[in-house]
């Protein structure tokens, strides 16, 4: 007995239980994808949930361990970026493991405060989800809700309550399962089986109702049309500017002869993230700037250099341009160059220099318009939490880490249409694309434009993950989302959450995109995740409201 007062959970029914549940949620998604799975995938936890007695301290660490585990495969890509990042994705997946032990503890206590599983289950799951969509600046990829992304009839309520709606669904569906299979045990009687298969059927029914409303919508008007490059090119931290000028020519070179080769006009041309500097960065003068000591001049002789260095790239951008017209297919439709929406480094000098992971617009008379400086960084790969802090840790930092955060998002007309540009990790954190589309005082935006490099995670699955991401967050904003990345994802996803066009992992190619608008503004992009936030609190709360301690079983 425990001396508590309760029995302890066998320690080998926690790890089976586990280990079954993970096993099942990784084949749910990339790379098997057995989207059915999801709908049994919590299954295994909730039976150990409604286990009777406690779980002892050796039980939670088994849990954590297991669950560490699936994070650590379901990631596996990362540690092909740096042989630093192999400390950060284990750090990475023993830390998002936490949150399968916070879904167990907490549906636990709220049974405890007799609320029922088909309610403390989800309300759970909802709150762990959340919760890591914020803290150490959050992170979305594998919700629970990605598991339907290729289902359109169940994602479509997106746009009303997020992917945490969609996991909602899933979670509720899981339950009914247990459940029954609680019934045919004799472990609960049939009113309760019988509940919590209405609810799911209800939950189920209104879910593909509305995705019937909206997938019957008429479609917009056509926008801009876009020109996404990707190319398998090799990246390493510690690359040459040698290096970065060979991948930009060959991304030039791909550019060009696509524009030729196209039987349309081409508007704008996306280049993925950090491909258009070749080298060399697109740098600016603040107000304030003080010239680098390392510099070693006069400040209007450094000012003089930053105007060369932008002269030189709006030269380069000329030229491409040039090229693109001059030459192309026999009824030669490119009368002008197109706009580029292009990844680029940006240095910004103020007080202190500032890099930023950057979008360029340059228009179609090759001068730089504007540019958007990543608001999102991305843990373990551009910082590390609280090392900054720490004197002299700086040092351990590979190059490439310690970015600066862009302010605010941007706008980048291309003809009529009105692009947000985003940057990689962006649209895997859904609450940034989602406040970027509905910022306060600017404009919302006709298409999503996101840039990225995922040529870090060789040809892991973590590409499908971030595709998976888009797809969600497309519907969630209800825009369309043009993607543009060395080795993938690049694909055309429309504001139903379809993927349109796309190309394969480490292809080199393009794919030519001619979304259509949607004008109306989601109920999820114009208030956010506000209500799952109350809900969260509310499930906090209650978590730690003193009563009783479990020692019984309740669906």
């Amino acid at each position: 007995m425990d001396p508590n007062g309760g029995d302890v959970i066998p320690h080998r029914q926690v790890a089976l239980h586990c280990a079954a549940s993970v096993v099942l949620l990784w084949m749910a998604g990339p790379p098997t994808q057995w989207w059915p799975l999801a709908l049994v995938a919590i299954v295994p936890w909730l039976k150990l949930i409604l286990m009777t007695g406690r779980l002892d301290r050796r039980g939670k660490w088994i849990i954590v361990a297991v669950s560490t585990l699936y994070w650590m495969v379901s990631l596996q890509g990362l540690r092909h970026a740096h042989p630093a990042i192999y400390v950060g994705w284990f750090a990475l997946s023993a830390y998002l493991a936490v949150y399968h032990l916070l879904f167990i503890w907490l549906a636990r206590r709220l049974i405890e405060r007799k609320i029922g599983l088909q309610i403390a289950a989800p309300l759970a799951w909802m709150t762990t989800e959340l919760v890591r969509n914020y803290l150490l600046s959050g992170i979305s990829v594998l919700m629970l809700g990605h598991a339907m992304a290729d289902v359109p009839a169940m994602i479509q309520i997106a746009d009303l309550v997020g992917t945490y709606g969609v996991g909602w669904v899933v979670m509720v569906v899981n339950v009914a399962v247990v459940c029954v299979f609680s019934f045919w045990k004799g472990k609960v009687d049939r009113k309760s089986a019988i509940t919590a298969i209405g609810i799911a059927i209800v939950y189920v029914v209104a879910t593909l109702g509305y995705a019937s409303y909206r997938l019957a919508e008429p479609t917009g008007k056509e926008l801009a049309t876009f020109l996404l490059l990707q190319r398998n090119e090799e990246v390493d931290y510690l690359q040459s500017q040698e290096r970065e000028l060979e991948i930009f020519e060959a991304y030039a070179k791909q550019a060009v002869e696509a524009v030729k080769r196209s039987e349309q006009t081409i508007d704008a041309v996306v280049w993925p993230e950090s491909m258009f500097s070749g080298g060399a960065a697109w740098m600016v003068a603040a107000d304030d700037m003080v010239v680098p000591a390392e510099a070693e001049m006069p400040a209007a002789e450094f000012a003089a250099s930053i105007k060369e260095q932008q002269a030189y790239i709006e030269r380069r951008a000329r030229y491409l341009g040039e090229l693109m017209i001059e030459g192309g297919i026999e009824n030669d439709i490119q009368e002008k160059p197109p706009a580029f929406i292009a990844g680029c480094g940006v240095i910004s000098f103020g007080e202190n220099p500032e890099s930023y992971s950057g979008v360029l617009h340059v228009d179609s008379s090759g001068n730089v318009a504007s540019w958007y400086g990543k608001m999102h960084l991305v843990m373990f790969g551009e910082y590390i939490p609280i090392l900054p802090w720490i004197p002299g840790a700086n040092s351990l930092m590979p190059p490439g880490m310690g970015l600066a955060t862009g302010e605010q998002p941007g706008r980048m007309p291309v003809g009529d249409t009105l692009v947000s540009p985003n940057i990689c990790i962006e649209t895997a954190v859904e609450r940034v694309t989602g406040a970027q589309v509905h910022w306060p005082g600017l404009p919302s935006p006709d298409v999503v434009v996101t840039v990225t490099n995922d040529g870090w995670f060789d040809d892991s699955s973590l590409i499908e993950h971030h595709l998976r991401c888009v797809q969600l967050v497309a519907v969630g904003v209800r825009r369309p989302i043009l993607s543009s990345a060395n080795n993938g994802p690049t694909a055309w996803v429309d504001d139903r959450g379809a993927i349109v066009d796309r190309l394969e992992r480490g292809e080199n190619g393009q794919v030519i995109a001619k979304p259509t608008q949607n004008t109306r503004t989601s109920f999820y992009a114009r208030i956010g995740d506000w209500p799952m936030r109350l809900l969260g609190l509310l499930t906090i709360v209650l978590a730690f409201v003193p009563g009783q301690r479990f020692t019984s079983t309740k669906a």
